[in-house]
């Protein structure tokens, strides 16, 4: 069957059509199969990318259609009265599709790896989980009730913003160890940055990378974890800066279970909270290295 110069042009943009949305559909099952999808989507919206890869492959094999019957010469679908000729430009098309097949090519070369620290110097890391949310005057009750109000309230005064950051403060503030749990990793730290003088001389644990800024001392670094809400591209880094005469030991982006005391002190102008080491254990990265903000929180 003899086909004109147009029609071949359209069967072929069909085809690398058809191709590309496969790729795409494939991607998605590799990092599915291979369990790295969370390292670049949250695990809340996993579902709708595995649904997003029905939808690819639907769409190539509707593209594999039009190529077919525009091999046997016939329309594969009803003219809308729209001109959609492909451009007869080598070079537009070339850098139409590369804008697709670049991306592509990269999610099968490229490792999959987690964030560390050099991702982290550049979106820049928050050593203040409160920093979008205004501290609560502490001459305010939390309580609106009548009656006397109790040394737990008068520690941590509320509003109609941090009520549920109240709430989970007195919860560690009665804790012996705080305990910074992966569930909880971003509520806990901006509920300690928010009553942080409440929280001197108690002792915190928590894990994550190390990441260092060349303004720190060599006894100074912070232990971070990404914080995703969304996909890799909103991440944020969140952490609290340790000092230990055996920072030294430890590089950028080695796993650490910290232990130690809280204070308070100042880091390019602010106050923030430093973290007294009082125990440094390395540790392999956990399967999940990212954190997730709870939706349940305060609930």
């Amino acid at each position: 069957m003899t086909m004109s110069a147009e029609e071949r042009q359209k069967m072929i943009h069909h085809l690398i059509r058809g191709i590309i949305l496969t790729g795409f559909a494939f991607l998605i099952v590799y990092l599915v199969r291979s369990d790295n999808l969370t390292l670049y989507i949250a695990p809340r919206m996993a579902g709708y990318v595995k649904v997003s890869a029905l939808v690819l492959y639907a769409a190539a094999i509707y593209q594999f259609y039009a190529a077919f019957q525009t091999w046997m010469g016939r329309t594969a679908a009803v003219d809308c009265g729209c001109d959609h000729t492909p451009s007869h430009s080598l070079l537009k098309n070339t850098l139409i599709y590369g804008l697709f097949v670049f991306p592509l090519a990269l999610g099968f070369l490229l490792p999959d790896t987690m964030m560390g620290s050099s991702l982290a110097a550049k979106k820049g890391i928050s050593l203040s989980g409160s920093q979008s949310i205004n501290r609560p005057d502490e001459t305010a009750s939390a309580s609106s009730q009548e009656g006397p109000i109790d040394e737990l309230d008068r520690l941590f005064p509320s509003d109609i913003y941090t009520e549920s950051y109240a709430k989970n403060g007195k919860k560690l503030y009665l804790q012996d160890v705080i305990k910074v749990e992966e569930k909880q990793f971003i509520e806990t730290l901006t509920t300690i940055d928010l009553y942080r003088e409440q929280y001197i001389g108690k002792t915190i644990e928590l894990s994550g990378f190390v990441y260092r800024e060349e303004k720190m001392s060599e006894q100074q670094f912070v232990v971070s974890r990404f914080a995703m809400n969304c996909c890799s591209a909103d991440s944020l880094p969140y952490g609290l800066m340790i000092s230990s005469p055996e920072a030294i030991h430890f590089d950028n982006d080695t796993w650490l279970q910290v232990r130690g005391t809280i204070m308070i002190g100042t880091y390019n102008g602010n106050e923030i909270i430093i973290v007294k080491a009082q125990k440094l254990e390395q540790i392999a990265a956990p399967d999940s290295p990212y954190v997730y903000p709870d939706y349940d929180f305060g609930l």
